[in-house]
């Protein structure tokens, strides 16, 4: 692979500082900008390149000893060469710039920046586990320590024996979640143990609930903080308690809940085993007068008792919300939606459509459910115009 010296300008999306070579980008992973480096480039395409950070020149104040031998070879991580606190910093500063409206401050909401993730996919090779490395299905060996973003429990050397030889055992499956490049494990951290979620229910326990995940199904990966993003959407719903629709449910966490707070909820959403729990969810916790539905939010038209709910609570895929849902949005303008989202990109693209019908953002928040990744979750409340509510500190 090609290597060549660069001096690195500034800081960009996607967990990449930026450089231009050949009149063309350079994005890199392990530099800080005004650093002179020696990068390797790994992915040479005919409009942008990508390289890694191999040796320093010019160091830079802000750069850090790494705590991870394999950082730049493994795909998770991008930010473990500066300090959480400046992270955090830049993760505020690339959301303003994106949004680039008068937002005030940003609330940031974080935990521990080590050990938080409640899943892991692990790839086996000859026995071996690992890590798919950056812009390749080549295994990255696990470093001495174990990757510091997990759970203890999820740690390789930690999960129960008949877990790690589950992957020889199922090779061949065609129900199962193996790779055909090799086999994977799917490890969660369910009811305090750890489990293959690709074949088990997850079951969590959150502000007094209990909540049970479909196998495969979609959960938070931040446990810890999860609590935290329920109260700050619990906060923008306000004083009043107002009936609630809320679109790509799941398996209904966020309603269920805070259901002290909504008197009625109809959750939307197009997998049916998630609605299936949302449903079961709902009455394992005693809650009344929440509605579930199975419904292609990208293609069909919002039920008419759309009408009856004053609060959206949106939480989209990375993909974000569609032209179309934007349209059903405009088709009944509620008064106030929360959108929870965890692709800066898109939400920016769809808050834009959103403001153009006479909304406001009110509030935004930055959640770190990921630390030492490129990845945050960020809610913003918009509410019309026309509404008394105040900004929320």
């Amino acid at each position: 692979m090609k290597k060549i010296r660069v001096n690195i300008e500034k800081w960009v999306h996607g967990g990449y500082s930026i450089t231009h070579s050949e009149g063309r980008p350079i994005f890199i992973t392990g530099g800080i900008p005004g650093e002179e480096v020696d990068i390797t480039i790994e992915k040479d395409g005919k409009k942008e390149r990508f390289g890694r950070v191999d040796q320093v020149h010019k160091v830079s104040p802000d750069r850090i000893d790494l705590d991870c031998s394999v950082f730049g070879e493994c795909g998770g991580c991008s930010y473990r060469h500066i300090s959480y606190e400046d992270e955090l910093s830049l993760k505020r500063e690339l959301l303003s710039e994106l949004l680039s409206y008068e937002l005030g401050k940003i609330k940031t909401i974080q935990g521990s920046p080590t050990h938080y993730r409640n899943n892991v996919q692990w790839q086996i090779r000859n026995g071996k586990p690992g890590f798919f490395s950056r812009f390749s299905h080549s295994i990255v060996d696990v470093p001495e320590q174990g990757c510091l973003n997990l759970d203890e429990r999820l740690q390789w050397e930690n999960l129960a024996p008949e877990i790690r030889t589950s992957s020889t055992r199922r090779s061949g499956d065609r129900n199962s979640n193996t790779k055909t490049k090799g086999d994977s494990i799917e490890v969660r951290i369910s009811n305090e143990e750890a489990v293959d979620y690709s074949r088990n229910r997850s079951v969590f326990f959150i502000k007094g609930k209990t909540i049970h995940c479909p196998p495969k199904g979609f959960f938070q990966i931040n446990t810890f903080l999860i609590p935290n993003w329920l109260d700050e959407i619990e906060s923008m719903l306000g004083d009043k308690n107002e009936d609630v629709l809320e679109l790509f449910c799941g398996a209904g966490l966020i309603g269920v809940s805070l259901s002290a707070k909504i008197p009625k909820l109809l959750g939307l959403e197009g997998h049916p085993k998630s609605i299936q729990f949302a449903k079961t969810n709902a009455v394992k916790n005693q809650i009344k007068n929440f509605e579930y539905k199975v419904s292609d939010l990208y293609q069909d038209l919002l039920p008419e008792q759309t009408k009856n709910f004053p609060t959206w609570i949106v939480n989209p895929p990375r993909s974000g919300l569609s032209s179309h849902l934007v349209e059903e949005v405009r088709k009944y303008l509620p008064k106030k939606i929360i959108y929870s989202s965890c692709n800066a990109n898109t939400l920016q693209r769809d808050v834009k459509e959103l403001l153009k019908s006479d909304y406001k953002i009110s509030h935004v928040c930055l959640v770190d459910f990921f630390p030492r990744t490129a990845h945050y979750e960020v809610l913003v409340l918009l509410e019309k115009n026309e509404s008394e509510s105040k900004l929320i500190l």
